[in-house]
């Protein structure tokens, strides 16, 4: 047991971990995959749709022709199987080879109203502002007072998750008490002022039945002159 411990963590400092690898271990440790690892997904013998993803916040991936399917919580040698036996109607005989390239733990995630969301590498001493600049700062209508950042806790076996309180108005008018320290694995949402989202609605919902509406009477105006 104690060797496969032992060549279990020489590959994963080399920072990629083959799914058989992991299973091997699994007597000690079995592995779930989580949201933020980098997979390495390798379709033989169809190599144009093999590629390398990142398991987004919301614990999906999107593989070519098959689109966006679930992977957080699922052991890698299963997710294996899972899409030899989705490829299986499309490629003839596939192998599939899935390898786990980074994993979630030295990563944070800003997602919400920011200009660029997703995941960024964690650096010793980051805060809730560096964050914020990796991802070219805040969208226009972003509500800055009301971040909340959702963390993993252990203790032992156990993993408890909290949410945390930010206010990035305090921050950006210097009030640095308010930078929160990060750490691996947070997850940074930033959300949307209430009256944008309402106008978005709007926009999407209404406009477009108006616009129709204005058209179907301009065109009957046309006609009747028509005629």
């Amino acid at each position: 047991m104690k060797i496969i411990s032992i060549a279990l963590s020489a590959l994963l400092l080399l920072g990629s971990v083959p799914a058989s690898a992991l299973e091997a271990a699994a007597a000690e440790k079995e592995y779930f995959i989580e949201a933020g690892d980098v997979i390495s997904v390798n379709v033989f013998p169809a190599q144009e749709f093999s590629k390398e993803v990142t398991v987004q916040p919301d614990g999906t991936i999107e593989i070519p022709l098959l689109g966006s399917m679930r992977a957080q919580g699922i052991k890698p040698g299963e997710l294996e199987k899972m899409l030899t036996a989705k490829f299986s109607k499309y490629v003839s005989n596939p192998s599939i080879t899935l390898n786990v390239r980074r994993f979630s733990f030295n990563r944070v995630a800003l997602i919400g109203q920011v200009k660029s969301p997703g995941y960024h590498e964690f650096r010793e001493g980051m805060r809730l502002l560096d964050l914020v600049a990796l991802a070219g700062g805040t969208a226009d209508y972003s509500r800055d007072a009301k971040v909340r950042i959702y963390r993993k806790l252990k203790d032992g076996d156990k993993v408890t998750e909290v949410v945390l309180k930010a206010n990035l108005e305090d921050v950006f008018e210097g009030k640095m008490e308010s930078n929160i320290p990060l750490v691996t694995g947070d997850i940074v949402y930033i959300p949307r002022k209430p009256y944008s989202a309402a106008a978005r609605w709007v926009t999407d919902n209404v406009v477009p039945w108006a616009t129709l509406f204005v058209f179907a009477i301009t065109a009957g105006l046309v006609a009747r002159n028509n005629d």
